[in-house]
């Protein structure tokens, strides 16, 4: 008997990474559930083999998502591979954005997905296996002027992910972060899922900043180094162990695309720079050994 085709579960459909890893799963036979807030802006789908539309958002409520997941399970039997990749990038320096815009960073980026976790994990562990697939970023490693916000809601979901791996791993559940770097993505398109501080509340002392950040944005939309297709198929063959990952296990993170890879070492370095520079200071906070 064949195995049967593993059904992925993908957030975040109407572009970028979500839109096209459900469509490359899709095309090399696997079954995907692709979500979206609005499933009309992904209707293109409807016409692609293997490719259920589903609305899901996981910004609703715990309760609504986990009644959303067990309809899911219920209509279209087990999933294999969650995958959670819905975001958006809001800049302003932190100081001019507002706690409204910091709650709602944070609730896309870090709460919406642990929910989205918290709902599908008591399938996942009834079933005893599954894949879990979490779409950071490179961001998660530096600052960013008039990016923090993004960036340190990344890296919350870096630790987060990585501590819930730890966790799951006893029930047969795997876990592997991917962390892109720029790719060619809606993610920069302000309006769509670049968020800015409005006019009215920006400070005449960061307009250097903003000035700044706002231009590199503009800058990069449209010319990032990163293909989201070819990223896309990376991602697949990561998570199955096909192509380009056959025989190898599941990595524990993936920094994808060669800024990506870059970055995160130059920031690995720095961090063992100052970590040394300053151990013989450090350690001067010991009682001494063995008291």
């Amino acid at each position: 008997m064949a195995p049967r085709s593993r059904v992925w579960l993908i957030t975040g459909c109407s572009s970028g990474f979500g839109l096209h890893l459900a469509q490359t799963a899709a095309a090399r036979g696997d079954h995907v559930l692709a979500t979206s807030r609005n499933p009309d802006k992904i209707k293109g789908f409807v016409d692609q083999q293997n490719i259920k539309l589903v609305r899901l958002d996981h910004n609703d409520e715990l309760p609504k998502i986990k009644e959303t997941i067990n309809d899911i399970i219920s209509a279209h039997g087990s999933v294999d591979i969650v995958v959670n990749n819905a975001a958006y990038v809001q800049t302003g320096t932190i100081e001019e954005a507002s706690p409204d815009d910091t709650l709602r960073q944070f609730q896309a980026n870090l709460f919406g997905p642990l929910n989205l976790y918290r709902a599908v994990l008591p399938h996942l562990r009834g079933q005893g296996h599954g894949t879990l697939v979490t779409i950071g970023s490179m961001a998660a490693w530096y600052p960013m002027a008039s990016g923090n916000l993004y960036n340190a809601s990344k890296a919350a979901l870096r630790w987060a992910a990585l501590g819930l791996a730890d966790e799951v791993r006893g029930f047969g559940i795997r876990h592997c972060l991917v962390e892109p770097g720029f790719f060619r993505t809606g993610l920069l398109t302000p309006g769509a899922n670049l968020a800015g501080t409005p006019p009215t509340t920006r400070l005449a002392e960061y307009d250097e900043i903003n000035r700044v950040a706002d231009g590199n944005f503009r800058l990069f939309d449209g010319k990032q180094l990163g293909d989201p297709v070819k990223g896309a198929a990376v991602i697949y063959e990561v998570v199955t162990g096909t192509g380009v990952a056959e025989g190898r296990a599941l990595p524990e993170f993936l920094p994808l695309g060669s800024d990506a890879t870059g970055e995160i070492s130059k920031a690995a370095r720095k961090t063992l720079e100052e970590v040394e520079e300053w151990q013989s200071v450090s350690v001067l906070t010991d009682f001494p050994q063995g008291q």
